[in-house]
Order: structure tokens, then sequence, then C-alpha cells
């Protein structure tokens, strides 16, 4: 089951990627943090975030800026 984190970022980002897209950057996100989309916690969250920029690149350097913000916010 996807963890309360993963969660809240696949719906941050489903809107404007899809649900598939947006799992799989969280999935290959936790994975650059040897994590799992079911087990990432609080504790992970900062080095989650600069993964998750460095994903969620190809979406443009200034969203993927703002996505990471967005994700130390939860």
């Amino acid at each position: 089951m996807t963890s309360e984190i993963s969660q809240k970022v696949i719906d941050l980002l489903s809107p404007s990627i899809g649900e598939f897209m947006a799992k799989a950057k969280v999935m290959a996100a936790c994975k650059m943090v040897n994590s799992n989309i079911d087990t990432l916690d609080k504790s992970q969250i900062k080095a989650f975030a600069d993964s998750f920029e460095k994903v969620c690149l190809n979406l443009g350097p200034d969203i993927a800026k703002n996505l990471k913000q967005k994700v130390l916010a939860l």
C-alpha cells in the first residue's frame, strides 16, 4: 500500500500529468534514495525532494523546483 507521503505527492502531480505518470515519477525518485513507494516517510523527505526535482526536470526547471518546494512543505 502506498505510504501517505507518496500518495500526497502523486495527488499533487496527477492533475498535470496523470496518475500513472505521477506514480512512475514518485517510484523513480524513491528508488534514487533507496526507498520505495510503500515505505517513504518524513525522515526521507529532504533526499526524496531532491531526487523528485531531478525526475521532474523534463517538465521544466521552474516547475521541477516548484514541485520540490511543495514536497518539502508536506
